[in-house]
């Protein structure tokens, strides 16, 4: 058992879901969904990882298909969600449907064939960059929420290339979950003030 990565994992999981339901209200439907998926599947990895850092060696199998689940579908949610937030475009059913049969494609392809799965970290720093792109034309426009995304971003690679690294002041593990808890909030922060019409499909 180490109870301060269940801590930190327990702080990832409440963050995720807080900042779902505190930023992402505003948004029409389908955003909202897309968003939601890419914050709930990283919620549910560190509920998942507290058992597992409790000690329960059962739930490894499925701690790992939602890592795979975060680093697929989740990554492929928060491209769409950063491109409907940056664009000001509401996300249409057909888009919807499209990106998630996308991401879910991607994780059966990582998790189903060994050889494809071994490039399963390089996903998520794909999806970063092109987050970072996406966020780079709001910048162009001044707009603020594209601030808080490139930040968001930032913190995010700081967590991870920290966050493998032995001589931390607190565990690595600990110190990605904490900065991941709060990329997670600038994600929701970028979002803060958009008062789209939340009817389906944006209509």
């Amino acid at each position: 058992m180490n109870l301060s990565n269940m801590v930190s994992d327990a702080v990832l999981a409440f963050t995720g879901i807080w900042v779902f339901w505190r930023y992402f209200q505003a948004l029409s439907w389908y955003n909202r969904v897309l968003w939601g998926l890419f914050l709930i599947t990283i919620s549910m990895t560190a509920l998942i990882g507290i058992l597992l850092f409790a000690g329960i060696q059962g739930v490894v199998p499925l701690h790992r298909s939602l890592e795979t689940l975060a680093g697929s579908l989740g990554v492929v949610c928060v491209i769409v969600g950063v491109w409907g937030l940056i664009q000001k475009q509401q996300i249409t059913r057909q888009g919807f449907i499209i990106t998630v049969s996308l991401g879910i494609g991607l994780f059966l392809v990582l998790l189903l064939n060994p050889t494809v799965g071994a490039f399963t970290p390089v996903i998520p720093s794909m999806g970063m960059v092109i987050v970072l792109l996406i966020a780079f034309l709001g910048v162009v426009r001044r707009d603020p929420r594209a601030s808080w995304v490139v930040l968001a971003v930032m913190i995010l690679a700081l967590a991870i290339r920290l966050g493998q690294l032995k001589n931390l002041p607190i565990h690595p593990v600990d110190f990605y979950h904490y900065t991941l808890s709060l990329s997670l909030l600038c994600f929701g922060k970028s979002a803060q003030n958009m008062s789209w019409d939340k009817r389906s499909g944006g209509k």
